[in-house]
């Protein structure tokens, strides 16, 4: 059965992820928060406030959390959050214990969302900047900005066009939700992406390729896993890279304990890697540690470990291999797309279990990550697909990418979700009931979701639906 797809498909997952893009001009920045108003509000400290709404828009909210030592008597760096949901106390909660530890404000958007334009995101952020700087006692030198996914797309957006912003920290993607050139070179970035995130190309290159040439201090660490929010323990080199980069600047608030309790256990690590003849990880760690430490601490010793690797055939092996699995991982992308329009059901499900299969046999690691970046990619696909085909109540197409949703992401308690949606749609209330419960079996947490949703009517008043939303409770 074909269908035609309901959102256009691009080769890297940017357009599948990012937000509405627009026209990147000098009307579309964000205006600078000014320190003019003295008079900050007590807010409670040490912990996390769901929702601080804004005074001059009661429409707009954000997550927020002080550290313990925040004063109104003092001013503080902070780190605005964009959660590709609105979600502002998922990374606000995340990373409250490194806010706490390095004294950081933070803040979480919860109205910048994915499908919103590049327009009303900048009005979003404005407000956002508006109000905390208003309210909270903010060191407007040290101002910076975080997301993850599409959420990310927004931060790269808004510091690659605003002066007053330091740095910004990507997770999940990099390319900016504007369109248009780098304008800017007096600000740091630094990339965390998972292993087997859809995005991991993207990242490399616009680490490597879209950044070079700039002025611009940047890094990117990848870690074992999908395409999520980052761990605290992965975050914290986010964190350090933040003050790193602020000694730079200001050598006179220099930590020479913060810096050599992180730097030496970092050279124990490279004389481990080194006694193991672990080559490309004595490679990969060194290039981090000089970039993270230079100008800071005596670096000699990781300077000779680095030489005396790079030349390693061993090295150049490693980095072409990988170079190369991004070409193939893009053309495996390409084809997957094509089949979207063409296969069937039948089809998708032999030629994911063969996806499945190369995972467990191949013993090319880049080949393995790349076929678990490609069924990432297809879940994403899935999705997009199946809510595409329901929002024009295409019902036929949703159950199509509804299967296959489930048949690539079993686990996804949105492909249940979904399915529960079309089953309802279809009169198959057993069915959608069924698909429920899975969906809160693969962890489904969003009550109001499920009661507010009109399609699910016709069996709000069944004790089968009443049991589900109590399993949830």
């Amino acid at each position: 059965m074909k269908f035609r797809l309901f959102v256009s498909f691009f080769i890297s997952a940017f357009a599948l992820q990012s937000c509405t893009s627009g026209t990147n001009t000098k009307k579309d920045k964000v205006q600078k928060v000014e320190d003019s108003i003295s008079a900050k509000e007590n807010f409670p400290t040490g912990k996390v406030i769901d929702q601080v709404i804004c005074k001059n828009n009661a429409s707009q909210s954000y997550a927020l959390y002080l550290p313990s030592t925040y004063s109104t008597e003092k001013k503080y760096p902070i780190i605005y959050a964009f959660d590709p949901h609105g979600t502002g106390k998922l990374p606000v909660s995340f990373y409250k214990e490194l806010a706490e530890q390095y004294g950081y404000i933070i803040v979480g958007s919860n109205n910048s969302k994915n499908g919103t334009s590049w327009d009303e995101s900048q009005i979003i952020a404005s407000t956002l900047f508006t109000d905390a700087g208003n309210r909270l006692s903010i060191n407007n030198q040290r101002i910076y900005l975080l997301g993850f996914s599409g959420g990310a797309r927004v931060a790269n957006a808004l510091v690659a066009n605003n002066g007053f912003v330091a740095g910004v920290i990507c997770c999940g993607a990099a390319a900016p939700a504007a369109t248009g050139n780098i304008t800017r070179n007096n600000y740091s970035f630094f990339g965390i992406v998972g292993s087997e995130d859809f995005n991991y190309t993207e990242m490399k290159k616009y680490d490597l390729v879209d950044l070079a040439g700039h002025n611009i201090k940047h890094a990117l660490i990848t870690f074992d896993g999908k395409h999520e929010w980052p761990t605290k323990d992965i975050m914290a080199d986010g964190f350090l890279w933040l003050e790193l980069n602020e000694m730079r600047k200001n050598l006179t608030n220099k930590n020479d304990s913060l810096i050599s309790n992180h730097f030496q256990p970092v050279l124990k690590q490279i004389e481990l890697y080194q006694q193991k003849k672990q080559l490309f990880a004595v490679y990969e760690l060194c290039r981090k540690t000089i970039n993270f430490y230079d100008g800071l601490t005596d670096l000699s010793s990781v300077l000779a470990s680095y030489k005396a690797v790079q030349a390693s055939p061993e090295i150049d092996k490693q980095l072409k291999l990988e170079e190369a699995s991004w070409g193939a991982e893009e053309q495996l992308k390409q084809y997957y797309i094509k089949a979207l329009q063409t296969e069937n059901i039948n089809w998708w499900n032999k030629s994911i279990s063969e996806l499945r299969q190369k995972i467990k046999t191949d013993r090319d690691k880049n080949k393995v990550l790349m076929y678990k970046r490609t069924l990432s990619f297809l879940s994403l696909a899935a999705y997009m697909q199946t809510s595409g085909a329901l929002k024009q109540n295409n019902v036929p197409a949703a159950d199509f990418y509804g299967q296959l949703y489930l048949l690539v992401d079993p686990t996804n308690n949105e492909a249940d979700y979904l399915m529960a949606s079309i089953f309802a749609k279809q009169g198959k209330t057993k069915e959608a009931v069924k698909s429920l419960s899975n969906a809160v079996k693969n962890k489904f947490t969003d009550i109001s979701r499920l009661q507010s949703d009109s399609v699910f009517n016709e069996i709000k008043n069944t004790k089968e639906f009443e049991e589900v939303v109590k399993n949830i409770k």
